[in-house]
């Protein structure tokens, strides 16, 4: 294989291929579509931890599209926007400290993908439960807005 490499020539797209290094150069649109989707759904995750920290299911769920689907760390799920605001009333008060990062982000027409680490504590008459873990979020753009529609949180511990 190098000596294949030597024969033709340094073979530059290989260097960008290397885990670590840069991501490929896209088009110009591309890279505006990229940078607006990505402050568009920034915006939609700090509109998601403000709803957390005050307790405002409703406004949270309105966040998720008609038939969005919520599954949080205990892994079972609810799918449907009121279904996702009936869990979020019962769950919201009992959550605290939600901080949501970045791990990876993508989008392409209308749709967006968000995988992001997350921490929480879950409050409990025995006492409270740190999580620490992933989640992934797909994000529909409807109209100009992106909604979501899949949330899915995984523990660390699975």
């Amino acid at each position: 294989m190098l000596s294949a490499s030597l024969a033709f020539g340094p073979v530059r797209a290989l260097a960008a291929q290397i885990p670590g290094d840069e991501l490929p150069s896209f088009s110009r649109a591309r890279q505006e579509f990229l940078k607006a989707a990505f402050s568009d759904v920034k915006q939609l995750l700090a509109d998601l931890q403000e709803y957390h920290r005050t307790g405002d299911a409703k406004r949270m769920s309105s966040l998720f599209t008609e038939d969005g689907l919520f599954s949080p760390v205990e892994g079972w799920y609810v799918q449907g926007r009121d279904l996702i605001a009936d869990t979020l009333a019962v769950r919201l008060p009992r959550i605290r400290g939600v901080h949501l990062s970045l791990i990876d982000f993508t989008a392409s027409g209308g749709l967006a993908y968000y995988l992001g680490r997350l921490t929480y504590q879950i409050v409990a008459p025995s006492g409270p439960t740190s999580v620490l873990g992933t989640f992934v979020m797909v994000c529909y753009l409807d109209g100009r807005r992106w909604k979501i529609r899949s949330l899915v949180e995984r523990s660390g511990d699975q």
